[in-house]
């Protein structure tokens, strides 16, 4: 581990050993080259990613999941997966162990919903470029640290893995609506849940009970501000996620389909169809054609 091949010394006589703030902390910078980089997480620590350019994909149990730029991915302890980056990808990589995490969680009220927010995983969840940034500047200041021998050095660290864990804990946990009542904020939560969950196949009610109010106040409130129903946006983000795969990747359609979360690929040609007016090869067989047309202007883009 970084800061282990230094602390693991034993300390020169009639000297105080140094204060392991972080134990089992690792973190880096990652830059892909000319080839994918893969991951084996083995889900013996948690583990961060914060993407600023490039895509790549995770593999949590019989699910693929597409990752793009800027985005973030928390995978908690106990979850193996495999990680890969395509070539040119940036971003930074973290690694820590329970009681690492259990040091840096806030205390107070706060503590507690930062707590309980890490046990879900956040599987790439689309976040600001400014934010990836900030991520990743954090992260790579935890492995400066951990590999020096300035004093406050695993302090510093852990102030910085404060500020990642409660990054984490905005991005996956939105604002309640009882909190603020205002309509526009109350639809912001809502569109920021289904980024979120849009592969879960969340009901409108489940988002109504997760944000603690009624589903016709959901309905009301997301019909006001965008003349949509919450169903109609569920089912939008769904097919912007689907043409993303089918138009930018070499996955098949049933290969989509369960990536988007769809137990049946028929299921999902049907709903793909209803709500485009087309099926998934069709659309694919005339991006195809478009690009061999070269049309590339900004007239072309759906």
């Amino acid at each position: 581990m970084l800061q282990n091949s230094r602390t693991g010394d034993a300390p020169p006589a009639g000297t105080i050993p140094p204060i392991v703030v972080l134990p089992d902390t690792e973190a880096a910078v990652v830059k892909t080259a000319l080839s994918p980089v893969a991951w084996t997480l083995h889900g013996n620590r948690n583990r961060a990613f914060a993407l600023i350019s490039g895509v790549g994909q995770l593999a949590l149990e019989s699910t693929i999941i597409p990752l793009a730029a800027p985005c973030v991915l928390w995978l908690p302890a106990g979850k193996p997966a495999t990680l890969t980056l395509e070539a040119g990808a940036r971003g930074a990589a973290l690694a820590a162990s329970e009681l690492a995490i259990g040091r840096a969680v806030p205390s107070g009220p706060i503590g507690t919903e930062v707590k309980n927010a890490l046990f879900h995983p956040v599987l790439g969840a689309k976040i600001a470029p400014a934010l990836a940034q900030d991520l990743c500047r954090s992260i790579e200041v935890i492995g400066d640290e951990l590999r020096s021998d300035r004093p406050g050095a695993q302090d510093t660290a852990r102030y910085h893995l404060v500020l990642i864990l409660i990054a984490l804990w905005r991005t996956s946990s939105p604002m309640p609506s009882k909190q603020q009542s205002a309509p526009r904020t109350l639809v912001r939560n809502f569109l920021h849940l289904v980024e979120l969950h849009v592969r879960d196949h969340w009901s409108v009610s489940d988002y109504a009970r997760f944000l603690s109010v009624s589903r016709g106040r959901l309905g009301s409130a997301v019909r006001r501000v965008t003349g949509r129903t919450p169903l109609e946006l569920i089912h939008a983000r769904l097919v912007a996620e689907a043409e993303v795969l089918l138009n930018g990747t070499g996955l098949q359609a049933a290969e989509v389909a369960e990536a988007l979360g769809f137990k049946d690929a028929g299921y999902f040609n049907r709903f793909f169809k209803r709500e485009t007016g087309m099926s998934p090869g069709r659309l694919r067989r005339e991006a195809m054609q478009r690009k061999s047309k070269g049309e590339n202007s900004f007239a072309a883009w759906p």
